[in-house]
């Protein structure tokens, strides 16, 4: 069986510098004139945070300072970050502001329900209320709406009542406003095409069932996690929607390229809908698509480099790219937290105990 290698930390430590996590790299070489994305480095810090308690605890709380101090510094008077930080440390927003701020949102709630050091996690509970209060109100596309949605979700277990109404609104937004409008026959999904990092839409329905306890909830989940299964496991492994052409519905769906990020999204949707429903077979499909990065897809080449401890940034229809930034790392490394998170439950669901895995990362669990 192939299996993914414990994660190692060189990679992302190379990538890193005083300012943040730079966005490329030219092979295994970090790139220092491509800059600083927002989305990489809150996706970064939201790692450091559900992998709070790893091996390397001590490099990974010195890593979440970094990338925190980063988006703190792209911070805006309307409380939400800039897009992006070139290598001169200008700033500049370019593209999906909603989106941005729900990935800063979905990593300030993974700092505070944490073990990150207690300054930290108060300074993002700050940051968070304000975020919320600008920003919550301000959600056009429905990848957002999922982010704040899992967001909210996350902080259930500091607080079980926060955010119930706003959780509720954007939930019922998610399902009448667009899978109500665009499911068919044979096609359970919430628009007419499969976007990139879209299994996060019904991975935030599995987090608002969690929180509202609505039945049509559950069953629009569970439609469109099955949606995603049957379509996009084939032959014992993932074989998810390429780049290059991507899919629509009654169209073929592209094979390339194929992003570590779309695979990380996948195993996180798996394993939401394994922990909310008591379901194993999602979290076996879940260990299966992580295989994708250990050389189980249709290239069978492995995505991690041994060597160097990163990962390509696509698998193409030669090969793999070969060039190994941080939006691929990053997405391999929460890949091995998520299944840390499900190999944690369960084995406490088995034998009632929560000794660390095998992988090094004991995962902050939201449905608690």
């Amino acid at each position: 069986m192939t299996t993914m290698a414990a994660p190692r930390l060189d990679h992302l430590r190379r990538l890193t510098d005083a300012q943040g996590l730079l966005h490329s790299a030219r092979g295994e070489v970090p790139d220092r004139f491509s800059g600083y994305d927002t989305a990489d480095n809150a996706t970064a810090l939201r790692l450091c945070a559900v992998g709070t308690q790893t091996v390397d605890a001590e490099v990974s709380q010195l890593l979440a300072r970094t990338y925190y101090g980063c988006l703190s510094r792209g911070r805006r008077y309307d409380s939400g970050v800039h897009h992006r930080c070139d290598s001169t440390g200008g700033w500049t927003d370019r593209g999906d502001d909603g989106l941005i701020q729900a990935a800063v949102a979905r990593a300030l709630s993974a700092v505070i329900v944490s073990e990150l050091p207690i300054n930290l996690r108060l300074a993002a509970a700050d940051w968070w209320r304000m975020l919320l209060e600008e920003h919550g109100r301000r959600i056009h596309t429905p990848l957002a709406a999922a982010n704040w949605l899992i967001a909210i979700g996350t902080l259930r277990a500091a607080d079980p009542g926060r955010d119930l109404a706003r959780a509720e609104g954007l939930a019922h937004w998610l399902v009448q406003e667009f899978y109500q409008s665009n499911r068919a026959t044979g096609w359970e999904w919430y628009e007419p095409q499969w976007s990139p990092v879209s299994a996060a839409i019904p991975t935030g329905l599995w987090y608002a069932y969690h929180l509202l306890g609505e039945r049509r909830l559950l069953q629009v989940a569970q439609a469109m996690t099955e949606f995603t299964i049957e379509n996009l496991f084939r032959d014992d492994m993932l074989q998810p929607v390429g780049t290059l052409g991507g899919w629509t519905r009654g169209g073929a769906k592209a094979a390339y390229n194929q992003m570590p990020a779309e695979v990380c999204s996948v195993v996180e949707l798996l394993c939401a809908a394994e922990r909310v429903s008591g379901e194993s077979v999602y979290g076996d499909y879940a260990e299966t698509a992580a295989r994708w990065f250990a050389g189980r897809n249709s290239r069978e080449v492995s995505m991690v480099n041994p060597a160097a401890g990163g990962c390509h940034d696509a698998l193409t229809a030669d090969g793999i790219d070969a060039n190994q930034g941080a939006t691929a790392i990053v997405s391999c490394f929460l890949t091995h937290a998520a299944l840390a998170a499900r190999r944690v439950h369960v084995e406490e669901r088995s034998l009632f105990t929560s000794s660390p895995t095998p992988t090094g990362f004991l995962y902050v669990d939201p449905f608690v």
